[in-house]
């Protein structure tokens, strides 16, 4: 009897314990589709969760990023008119009292939480994506490679002074060692034993480059 009381109270603390996650995590976790209307004339439907950012790329609509997403370039601004909750401490360093009562908010901080009324730059919904492919990556220094993309057929990308491109990497490893390094930088690989390491990146990134002509 004492061991049969003893399973019945076990188990009806577990279910007890999972009922109440469950419960929250409906109460926390967003979930379901989120409308977003942008600039009063593109709509969107997209999952609840992850980054205003990240689902506006995810629909062809890439906002400028140069840290890509890590809060720190402040190039992501849109400005939220509706939903967004409120600004984050990791905003108020890039926009001041004024801008955050107007909505401007970073993009990459937002969470996709509910409804939402954006303002993006008119010139985002000209912003293109490309595969392209690597002609050359050679190192013009020690440590710093010139990069060279050919970009598919009739496509251009019409060059400013100070324009820069954000290039996505999917995950990958990669060992040093594999690397084709010119004659004259080889030494201070040498020297540093650069070749021992190894890059492994588990999920996609984004960076910034600059561009020149």
């Amino acid at each position: 009897m004492i061991v049969f009381l003893g399973v019945f109270v076990f188990t009806a603390v577990v279910i007890a314990l999972v009922a109440m996650i469950l419960v929250a995590r409906r109460a926390l976790v967003p979930s379901g589709p989120v409308h977003l209307e942008i600039n009063e004339s593109k709509k969107l439907t997209i999952p609840a969760g992850g980054k205003l950012l990240n689902a506006l790329a995810d629909n062809g609509i890439f906002v400028s990023s140069a840290c890509g997403g890590g809060g720190t370039c402040a190039q992501c601004i849109v400005r939220v008119i509706e939903g967004g909750g409120d600004i984050l401490d990791t905003e108020k360093g890039h926009i001041n009292r004024k801008e955050a009562k107007e909505g401007y908010r970073l993009s990459c901080q937002v969470a996709v939480k509910q409804d939402m009324k954006l303002e993006v730059p008119p010139e985002v919904f000209e912003t293109k994506k490309w595969e392209c492919t690597v002609r050359s990556n050679r190192n013009v220094a020690t440590f710093i490679k010139e990069l060279i993309l050919e970009l598919p057929a009739g496509e251009e990308v019409g060059f400013k002074a100070g324009g820069y491109i954000q290039i996505e990497a999917p995950p990958h490893v990669v060992h040093y060692k594999d690397f084709d390094i010119e004659e004259e930088f080889r030494g201070d690989w040498d020297t540093y034993n650069v070749w021992r390491y190894t890059s492994t990146v588990d999920e996609q990134v984004i960076r910034a480059y600059s561009m020149a002509n």
